[in-house]
């Protein structure tokens, strides 16, 4: 019989020691999510996914121990996860069922999981737009920072997700959950079902298109 994942086993964790109903959905010849849980009556389908270290964060480890550090581009690793798991909670939506895909960060030093990484995993690349003024002035004039391009979330995209959570770990007692609304989801997770939790939520209003 193969090992739960270390992540699956956090969030079960995470659920008991907050007294939530937490049953593991069978696996079957499709894929499936990993778990239903229960939050006020509402029954609530979860798929947990985990962001282990590739080659690039251990070797920049590897430079940090040694003092060689130069710092790299940290590619957007959450936006893949979202893209992966919306065709296996799609029947959960389509069943009316709440949604959310929970993430754990297993890397050194949790860098997909900040919370700019978040937003920009759903609304896409955080930007701004330089513009030179007519009358030939030297400063540029800079517009207001906007998410534009690569979204993973919009009105027609992976609208089967009701949220996006990150779970996150001191040590078993300080486990809690950072969990993001998606503004174009199909079926509403109410934020009013995890006011009583240790859950730091957003909602979001959608972006443009």
């Amino acid at each position: 019989m193969p090992t739960q994942p270390f992540s699956e086993t956090l969030f079960e964790q995470f659920c008991s020691r907050h007294g939530i109903p937490c049953k593991p959905i069978p696996t079957r010849l499709v894929r499936t999510p990993d778990f239903a849980i229960r939050l006020d009556g509402v029954t609530v389908i979860c798929e947990v996914k985990r962001i282990d270290p590739n080659a690039e964060d251990l070797a920049e480890l590897q430079a940090v121990s040694s003092d060689e550090a130069t710092g790299r581009f940290v590619p957007n690793r959450l936006r893949g996860k979202l893209k992966d798991v919306s065709g296996q909670l799609k029947t959960a939506c389509l069943s009316g069922h709440p949604t959310m895909l929970v993430v754990y960060d297993n890397t050194p030093f949790k860098m997909y999981s900040v919370h700019l990484d978040v937003l920009q995993a759903m609304f896409g690349a955080h930007s701004v737009t330089m513009t030179t003024p007519k009358e030939g002035g030297a400063v540029p004039i800079v517009s207001e920072p906007f998410f534009d391009g690569n979204r993973g979330v919009t009105p027609r995209q992976n609208t089967s997700v009701s949220a996006l959570a990150i779970l996150e770990s001191g040590s078993l007692s300080e486990l809690k959950l950072r969990l993001y609304h998606n503004p174009y989801a199909s079926v509403v997770l109410p934020p009013e079902l995890l006011e009583a939790l240790p859950v730091e939520q957003y909602v979001i209003p959608g972006q443009q298109p």
